[in-house]
């Protein structure tokens, strides 16, 4: 039976200027194509999300926080894409799933959110081969030995795309599993979990082309079935 994914909605704007809660098209055909069965989980606070201030809005009741659980409860892993914004229903969605030891893959924004909920610091990229888009490769990473993320490329250096304004300086508790040519960290992951890795490229972007980044997206799959 094919396991469900969850994929946490990002807030965007459509045309005509209307507000919407999206999943990208890249993440959810990289669901299917490695074997999973792709849902949107859609946050639950009655606001119009792209035109609100995270750090201004409404807290969650008690009441939005066990809706959120029923949503997840259906999930077999979980896929947090990347943002420009992050929302205190994404701190939510990810902390629960840590507590059921759930699989999670954060792309981007959602490796960020893994790193602030880790202590850690985010600082806005100063030098411009972080951010380039529809470039297949921008730039290499080298993968740390005894990691998730070696056990699953088994290569000590990685081609990746990018396309990040902002990097994680520091983490606590997550173990780093990638670091970029320039020294900036690239991968994290969470010890002791079944599966809990960020990454800061998009390896959504590459299964076409790249074997081992394809390789991430199958494992964090493979992982929802044990």
């Amino acid at each position: 039976m094919k396991p469900i994914i969850g994929i946490v909605g990002r807030a965007d704007v459509a045309s005509e200027d209307y507000s919407v809660i999206c999943c990208y098209e890249s993440v959810r055909r990289s669901v299917i194509k490695c074997g999973g069965i792709p849902i949107l989980i859609l946050p639950n606070q009655d606001v119009e999300y792209e035109k609100s201030i995270p750090k201004d809005m409404d807290r969650l009741t008690d009441n939005e926080k066990e809706d959120l659980k029923r949503v997840l409860n259906m999930c077999d892993g979980i896929i947090m894409p990347g943002t420009y914004k992050l929302y205190e229903y994404d701190k939510f969605i990810y902390e629960s799933a840590l507590e059921l030891d759930m699989p999670i893959l954060g792309i981007c924004g959602g490796m960020q959110l893994m790193g602030l909920n880790d202590d850690g610091t985010l600082i806005k990229n100063n030098v411009d081969n972080h951010f380039k888009r529809d470039e297949k490769y921008v730039h290499k990473v080298s993968v740390v030995e005894d990691t998730l993320l070696k056990k699953i490329v088994s290569k000590d250096e990685l081609n990746v795309n990018s396309r990040h304004n902002y990097h994680l300086s520091k983490v606590s508790n997550l173990k780093v599993s990638a670091y970029s040519e320039d020294g900036l960290i690239e991968a994290v992951e969470y010890p002791n979990k079944k599966f809990v890795l960020g990454i800061q490229w998009h390896p959504e972007n590459m299964l076409d082309y790249d074997e081992y980044n394809k390789k991430i997206i199958e494992a964090f799959i493979s992982s929802t079935r044990i």
